[in-house]
């Protein structure tokens, strides 16, 4: 019978969050860049209400925001660039970037219409380690032209509030 010198631990599990804020609205940008000076929204239908679900950074500085009722923005900012919202196309993007993010690890899902969520225990020592992945995502996205909050913790919900809330994001120390 062998006997190991050292016992065996299952790996820490860490999750990566990317939520890409302003996604819809970096699309249009990225088909047509002869707007990126000007305030963009991508507006959707709620009912009767038209709102916004997306928007450009300009339109973010003019001091709207997303759920925004269009008729409010239009009243801050007369100037306001207007796009339909395109779900399909959303959807088609966003499993775009869930096909890109494969390449960091096999498990990788879509979490709503603007965010994935990457397991990557075991996963980002192939990478150099975390703080190198983290950077190879940040390149990639500004390559691609979005927008990035992202956040490495060690659970899922963790990371979610961390890329949403904690300043665009960071790496929470693993727990043991």
């Amino acid at each position: 019978m062998i006997t190991p010198t050292h016992p065996t631990r299952a790996a820490h599990r860490r999750i990566l969050s990317l939520w890409f804020p302003r996604l819809a609205a970096e699309d249009v940008l990225r088909a047509a860049p002869g707007l990126s000076e000007a305030p963009l929204a991508v507006v959707g239908e709620l009912g009767n209400l038209r709102q916004i679900t997306s928007l450009s950074l300009a339109a973010s500085a003019r001091g709207l925001s997303r759920g925004q009722a269009l008729a409010e923005a239009l009243t801050l900012c007369p100037d306001l660039v207007t796009r339909p919202a395109d779900p399909d196309r959303a959807a088609q993007l966003l499993a775009a970037l869930r096909r890109w993010a494969g390449r960091f690890s096999p498990w990788v899902a879509e979490e709503g219409d603007d965010a994935l969520l990457i397991d990557l225990t075991g996963c980002a020592h192939l990478f150099g380690g975390e703080a190198a992945l983290f950077a190879q995502i940040h390149d990639d996205c500004a390559d691609l032209g979005f927008s990035l909050c992202a956040a490495i913790a060690d659970t899922p919900g963790a990371a979610w509030a961390l890329a949403r809330y904690a300043g665009g994001g960071g790496t929470a120390p693993p727990q043991r």
